[in-house]
């Protein structure tokens, strides 16, 4: 008798047994309740109750969107377009509100992702023309931004925030987060790097409450540079990186954070850690910057020459810029200058030495950046870092030194040149202004205080108010800065919240100082009656330490460091 070949059962139907040693189940011909391997085995055939239930295919979130907003049109063209319209029956009620959560859900996305995508145009465009010190190509999105350094990223959007409430949450979490990652985790990357650098830049004005963090985190960007290597050649080979005295430096286990190719964002970012540190080490005057290498003279070198960014070319003007500041600062070259002993001589000779070399920096500026503001600005910091030399006190052997009012006249007219230019930037634009440019203000109004009180023969004072003018200028400032928020739409709980209104009530309060050292000035008198609020009357703290300072205290007293008046 020829023998039937019977088919197995379809998937989902099989025996547990068969289903579990994943066997095909046939039935037996005669029945009995047990398939033909549980009867060959001997074994218990239990047939499965029902047949396997399979999981309904999902559709995507635009599918049921698009199906909801249909059912909404639908439902509107059946009512014709009448607005009082009855409550909808409780069955209509659920996909109607299901569909409206929906699409403000979608709503809300699109708004963050767009404001999240002007933040980072607004910092590409406008922030890092003051400091050029990343270049993020244009098409990056703030998604990937985000993605790729995150750290960063916060920074970025700590600075671009226009609510001071969510400005000041950020602050924190920011210094939260670079504590656990730099000394818990130990973390070592670029993205930190670049994080920390746009945190000394920029987040230092707006971060509340305020500390005095300016030398921490210069540290820490001068600790992370050194530990990525990015201050030395890129080794071939990282065993090339470890010191021949470290035994566990050679571990197999072990993987140094130094990268064997240098790029350009790196390169960009050891010349800006060079260039704040150098400008936060003179304003705090109790800080090393980071260390001249010959590999950062390389990166200089390589940046020059780049057209990938044109943020390139204005980060080498402030790295050689900076690089003679720190010659000029490092004195005491100037001692015995306007003297006529031997050691005229040669203070003389470093000066000349000092003046060529600023005019060489001045004459190698590229045609297309030499009106290029921030250029300038650094330009003429470094240039009042030269002759206000002729503020320190004179010996009391030194007769008169026709050389030494002629640098006075100098730091004159180079301080009412930095002002004039201050004063273009539009209200909007004095948001983007990084740390480098509020010391150098500083710097300013600290020299033409020191003018405008100076006794020394042949020195003119009515002519330092006629040219440059300190109360005129320091009023200027404060009302430039208190009209800034109100410019760009910033947001705000009180009337000197936001970190410019701040910067304004400092210059008036700075003013009021430098007017009781001043002749002739009634209207100071006038302007402290004025129904302006005063400053004990403002829960915003002592004003020593705005912008993260402390040590602008001493720019109050018009007295600083090295001899000067």
């Amino acid at each position: 008798m020829e023998s039937t070949v019977r088919a197995p059962l379809p998937y989902g139907n099989a025996c547990g047994t068969c289903a579990r040693a994943k066997c095909r189940c046939v039935p037996r011909s005669g029945g009995g309740g047990r398939c033909e391997r549980c009867h060959r085995l001997n074994k218990e055939c239990r047939v499965p109750p029902g047949r396997r239930k399979t999981q309904p295919q999902t559709m995507s979130r635009s599918v049921q969107l698009e199906r909801k907003l249909d059912g909404l049109m639908s439902l509107l063209a059946s009512s014709g377009g009448r607005t009082d319209l009855p409550t909808p029956v409780r069955g209509q009620t659920a996909p109607q509100g299901m569909g409206q959560t929906e699409v403000e859900s979608e709503r809300e996305d699109e708004e963050t992702l767009a404001s999240e995508e002007e933040s980072l145009h607004t910092f590409r465009t406008q922030r890092l023309q003051f400091l050029p010190l990343i270049h993020i190509p244009a098409t990056t999105t703030a998604r990937d931004l985000k993605r790729q350094s995150p750290f960063l990223w916060r920074c970025i959007s700590a600075v671009e925030s226009k609510r001071t409430a969510r400005q000041t949450a950020l602050c924190v979490r920011i210094r939260e987060l670079a504590g656990k990652r730099l000394l818990v985790d130990c973390d070592k990357s670029l993205d930190l790097l670049q994080g920390v650098l746009v945190y000394l830049a920029w987040v230092t004005l707006h971060s509340q409450p305020q500390k005095s963090s300016l030398c921490i985190y210069s540290q820490m960007a001068i600790g992370l540079v050194v530990e990525l290597g990015l201050n030395k050649p890129a080794p071939p080979d990282l065993s090339m990186t470890v010191s021949n005295s470290n035994a566990v430096g050679h571990m197999p286990g072990l993987k140094a954070s130094i990268s064997t190719l240098r790029t350009m964002n790196e390169r960009r970012a050891v010349l800006s850690c060079f260039v704040l540190t150098s400008i936060i080490a003179q304003f705090l005057g109790r800080m090393d910057p980071l260390r001249w290498t010959p590999h950062m003279k390389e990166c200089l070198d390589v940046l020059a020459h780049s057209e990938e960014s044109s943020g390139d070319g204005v980060l080498v003007q402030f790295t050689r810029t900076r690089l003679l500041a720190d010659q000029i600062l490092q004195g005491p070259w100037s001692e015995g200058l306007y003297g006529v002993n031997t050691a005229q001589t040669l203070a003389a000779f470093h000066l000349k030495v000092l003046q060529s070399r600023l005019e060489t920096i001045k004459a190698e500026i590229p045609i297309q950046l030499a009106d290029n503001k921030p250029i300038l600005f650094h330009f003429y910091d470094t240039e009042l870092s030269l002759y206000e030399a002729a503020l320190v006190k004179p010996l009391s052997d030194e007769e008169f030194s026709p050389q030494r009012l002629d640098h006075l006249y100098t730091c004159l007219r180079v301080v009412k040149q930095f002002f004039d230019l201050f004063f273009t930037i539009p209200l909007a634009g004095y948001t983007s202004l990084a740390l480098p440019y509020l010391t150098q203000v500083s710097h300013g109004l600290v020299t033409l205080f020191r003018l405008s009180t100076l006794d020394y023969p042949g020195w003119d004072k009515s002519a330092v108010k006629g040219t440059a003018d300190i109360l005129v200028i320091s009023e200027q400032i404060a009302t430039r800065m208190g009209k800034v928020a109100d410019a760009v739409g910033m947001r705000s709980e009180g009337a000197y919240c936001d970190p410019f209104s701040k910067l304004g009530m400092m210059m008036q309060k700075l003013r009021r100082e430098w007017a009781v050292r001043l002749p002739e000035c009634p209207q100071v008198v006038a302007d402290q009656s004025s129904g302006e609020p005063s400053l004990s009357s403002i829960e915003m703290g002592d004003l020593d330490s705005f912008m993260d300072w402390p040590e602008m205290a001493w720019l109050m007293e018009g007295v600083g460091t090295r001899g000067f008046i």
